[in-house]
This record gives structure tokens, sequence and C-alpha cells, in this order.
């Protein structure tokens, strides 16, 4: 799953070398985070937030941002609307850490201007780390979450994102299908029924019933809300019924 990052720095260089930095990182780190919003201007990153119900977000402030509300303003205004988002001040005002405290805005850490673009970087990409680590810890607690091997990485995905996996055209391979995308990897379907709590309803296909639209027994077709159609086998339709029978229960 990708996490959002928001940006809020009224210095232009300042903030195209966050810019260059996470785009850097992501680039090396795909599907971890997205840069979805940046702005000088914090009353548009409270648009931005309130706007699109940004959840688990992380957040590089600066604190002196020329308005009439700081950067310990707007992250205890984030701290209120995104109770698990993370906090970074990237700021020249670290003697303000103590009314970080008081605020009660809890930031991951401080990360101070003056330090030179090479150690900035590395301390960006450090609390970019941590940042990811906690976040998917507390994902694991709170959500059912399943892990994946895809590529060099392990990802974890949140139940309730995954629509479908389906078998690949090519051997030993199975297509993960998510709201926020697909994605191919080495596994196979009997396993995966095995590891997760997915629906095998063919041999081919894993589905996930809180994301079927709906079903026509007739012809054998599972709709799913992302607009896909898949076919099931005509053993499987008890199953499939009792699934999203239980699922409407909830």
């Amino acid at each position: 799953m990708e996490y959002p990052i928001i940006l809020c720095e009224d210095n232009p260089e300042q903030l195209a070398n966050l810019t260059s930095i996470i785009n850097d990182f992501n680039m090396f780190h795909p599907n971890q985070y997205k840069l979805v919003f940046k702005s000088s201007d914090p009353h548009a990153i409270e648009e931005y937030i309130k706007e699109n119900s940004v959840e688990k977000g992380v957040y590089f402030l600066d604190i002196d941002l020329g308005s009439d509300i700081n950067g310990i303003d707007l992250a205890q205004w984030v701290r209120n609307h995104d109770i698990s988002g993370k906090i970074i001040f990237v700021t020249t005002h670290t003697e303000m850490a103590p009314l970080t405290l008081q605020r009660q805005v809890e930031p991951l850490g401080f990360i101070t201007k003056d330090m030179g673009y090479e150690q900035m970087r590395i301390e960006i990409v450090d609390t970019l780390n941590l940042a990811y680590e906690r976040i998917e810890k507390k994902a694991l607690e709170n959500d059912k979450m399943y892990s994946f091997s895809i590529g060099n990485q392990v990802l974890n995905f949140e139940e309730k994102k995954i629509i479908y996996i389906t078998s690949s055209d090519k051997a030993h391979r199975v297509i993960l299908v998510t709201q926020d995308g697909q994605y191919e990897f080495f596994d196979n379907i009997a396993n995966l029924e095995k590891e997760t709590g997915l629906l095998k309803v063919s041999r081919s296909l894993l589905v996930n019933p809180k994301n079927i639209e709906r079903v026509d027994y007739k012809m054998r077709v599972v709709y799913f809300k992302n607009g896909d159609e898949e076919v099931f086998s005509l053993s499987k339709t008890k199953a499939l019924k009792q699934a999203l029978l239980n699922e409407n229960e909830e």
C-alpha cells in the first residue's frame, strides 16, 4: 500500500530539495509512498486533507510558514484529522521542540535545514524508512493484512483493498488485483488459498467477497466493484452464496 506524503514549506528552494529527495526515495522504494500534495500555504494543506480524507499520511512541515498559523499549529490540526499520521518538522527552529510536546503533536523527528543537502537526504531517507515501518506495524495490529513477496520486496495489503487473485498466463505466476492496482509475482492459487482468507471459486481464482458487486449465478460470472468480471466454477456456487450472505450480515 502506498502511503501519502504531504509537504508544507514556504521556502521554494527548500521545497524543491524536499521534493527531489522524496521523489528519488520513491523511485527506489516503489509501492511504499506517493507524494500527493505540496504547498507553502498551511490552509491549502488543511483543505487537501479534508477534501481527500487523508489517512496514514507522512507530513514534512516547516515551523515558520509566514502565515497566520505556524507549522506546530498545522501539526496539531493534522494530528486531530489523521491520528495515525507521522509528522516530521524540517526547520531551523529546533528550540521549539518542547512546544511540540506541550501541544501533544508527537512528531516522529526534527530535521534541521542547515545540515547540508546530503546530510538532509540521509536524515529524510532514515525517517521515511522508520515511518513506513511504524505505519505498517500499526496497520497489521489494527487491520487484517496480507503479505506477499513481490520481486525483491515484501508488500503488505489490507484485506479490504484486495479484490481478487487469479492465475497468470505465465507459468507459476499469479496476478493480485487490488483497489490501488495490480501486481504479478511467483506463487500459485493453492498456496495462496492456505495463506489468505480469500475464497477459492475456481482452480485459478481467489476472491474477496467484500469487493464483489454482484453475481450472475446462471452465467457463473462474478462482477467486482472495480468493474472486472471473472467466471467461477459451478461446484463453488453454494460456498460463494454463503460467503456473500455472511458478508451482508456483518
